[in-house]
């Protein structure tokens, strides 16, 4: 099978329902207004590709990456990213994400240095061992997400609420929290407070 390119073609109101998308590259693109719900994508790339008012839930992928993706007003439900890691060490899956609703998705040894959450939504959702120093979660609602093994130095969470974050496995030197959220820190020791 050969490879099929698209490269900055405005692609809208796709709606995919169980798909198989094979050996495409996509660069440049922008998905507007596109539903992908339990597709899977196989030895494809999304390089440097503009997702808006996209819902993508429980995509499955083999051998394909994304690289400096935007993501605005987006849902994103069931993302495992690590499945979507591009090759190269500096590489980055993720350019920017804005006003998005993320939820059960994974983020495992991903470098998100500096990078922007703020006022997104990230629900029931994972960071494992990911370096996010000095990035901004502030005015996030973080019900249910965790934070584990990873570099939070000088990360904002200001006015963030619902996170859970184990302050004896990330570091968290000079983060920034909120009060009465920060109390939430405290949890993982497993203290009574009266």
């Amino acid at each position: 099978m050969t490879e099929t390119y698209y490269e900055e073609l405005l692609i809208k109101d796709k709606k995919l329902l169980k798909n198989t998308l094979e050996q495409c590259t996509f660069i440049d693109c922008h998905f507007e207004n596109c539903t992908f719900e339990e597709c899977k994508i196989s030895r494809c790339r999304f390089i440097n590709c503009k997702f808006s008012a996209c819902t993508i839930i429980s995509l499955s992928a083999e051998y394909a990456e994304v690289k400096n993706a935007v993501f605005n007003r987006c849902n994103l439900i069931g993302v495992h990213w690590i499945h979507l890691r591009p090759a190269g060490k500096y590489a980055h899956p993720i350019e920017k994400i804005e006003n998005c609703c993320i939820k059960y998705n994974t983020f495992i040894e991903m470098p998100l240095v500096k990078f922007n959450f703020s006022g997104s939504v990230i629900q029931e959702s994972i960071f494992e061992q990911c370096n996010l120093m000095e990035s901004h979660f502030d005015n996030c609602r973080l019900d249910g997400t965790q934070f584990y093994k990873c570099d939070l130095r000088k990360a904002d969470f200001r006015n963030a609420i619902g996170y859970s974050i184990d302050i004896s496995s990330n570091k968290i030197q000079q983060a920034r929290f909120s009060y009465p959220e920060v109390i939430r820190l405290l949890d993982s020791l497993e203290i009574k407070i009266d």
